[in-house]
């Protein structure tokens, strides 16, 4: 028989979800072979198969083992050549012009430096993405593709369960700097609570510095802020800025509505300043590590950007 180890990224994984991502055969097919008993359990401790269903969740035990018949095995792997689990494979085996900048990383997690321009995932018509590159670590939130700064990336289901929870119970702080069209509409320091889609979003705002052109520039007067999304709606801050505060950020195409005493040529001469990329920046992530409960803050400096505060 042939045997495969439960290994920390499968705990708590289904069985017959276990069975297609490393074998790629519909669950149909797994289902019939575990009521044949031609893929079980083996109790290392007992030395004996235990018979399972397909619904089973893997258990983080060290005796038990995943078995299938050499004849099974020899079918799924045409002829008993098997890979190794994705989770055993090297995760920096990246050639040297696709990997990312690292932060921050331990057995757990890896935060990148997500460049402008680089998506985060596919989407239609894309051909690379952070995802696509790194493909054993798992997303645990989101940057858009014009956004660049702090990504963080777990390496395994749990620790990407894990990190979610937090992200989801708004436990991980998030500091962002953007340049701003105009100054905001609400003072110079504030809370936004202004709801997205009908779902409650908040973030926090405050003037870093102003920008003023010369007289002979044509460009629009900008401001530096800093940012923190209490929430993580879709656009949060590209949306609060340009709605709430009436200051767009810089090169944000979609939300970027030139007031009528400015032109677009002004907001265009604004935009060439910086190479025509938007003027948002993840600068930093803060949280309580999930596993080891030490204080993680993540740096994310940038030379085309201001540096804010350390977290308040």
């Amino acid at each position: 028989m042939r045997l495969f180890p439960i290994i920390k990224d499968d705990v708590r994984m289904r069985l017959d979800r276990w069975l297609k991502v490393n074998f790629q055969r519909p669950q149909s097919f797994f289902q019939r072979h575990l009521r044949q008993k031609r893929i079980f359990l083996f109790d290392a401790s007992t030395q004996r198969r235990v018979k399972v269903e397909a619904s089973f969740v893997l258990p983080d035990d060290a005796n038990l083992r995943i078995g299938m018949t050499p004849a099974l095995f020899h079918e799924l792997t045409d002829g008993g050549v098997w890979n190794k689990l994705p989770s055993d494979t090297s995760k920096h085996d990246l050639p040297p012009e696709l990997a990312l900048p690292i932060l921050f990383e331990d057995e757990f997690f890896v935060a990148l430096h997500k460049p402008v321009h680089l998506a985060t995932q596919l989407g239609t018509g894309m051909t690379d993405s952070v995802a696509s590159r790194y493909l054993h670590y798992k997303l645990v939130h989101r940057l858009d593709k014009e956004t660049s700064g702090v990504l963080l990336l777990a390496k395994t289901r749990l620790a990407a369960a894990d990190m979610a929870t937090l992200f989801r119970d708004n436990k991980v702080q998030k500091t962002y700097v953007a340049l701003v069209h105009g100054t905001p509409a609400l003072g110079r320091s504030g809370e936004i609570d202004e709801p997205i889609d009908g779902q409650p979003a908040q973030t926090s705002y405050k003037v870093l510095k102003p920008t003023h052109p010369r007289p002979d520039q044509g460009s629009w007067t900008t401001t530096w802020l800093e940012l923190r999304p209490h929430t993580g709606r879709k656009h949060q801050l590209r949306r609060h800025c340009a709605h709430v505060l009436k200051a767009p950020i810089v090169g944000d195409h979609r939300y970027s509505v030139p007031s009528p005493r400015k032109t677009l040529h002004e907001m265009g001469t604004t935009l060439q300043t910086y190479r025509g990329r938007m003027m948002l920046h993840a600068h930093q992530l803060s949280f309580v590590h999930p596993v080891t409960k030490a204080r993680v803050v993540v740096t994310c400096p940038d030379a085309t950007f201001p540096d804010p505060k350390s977290p308040r």
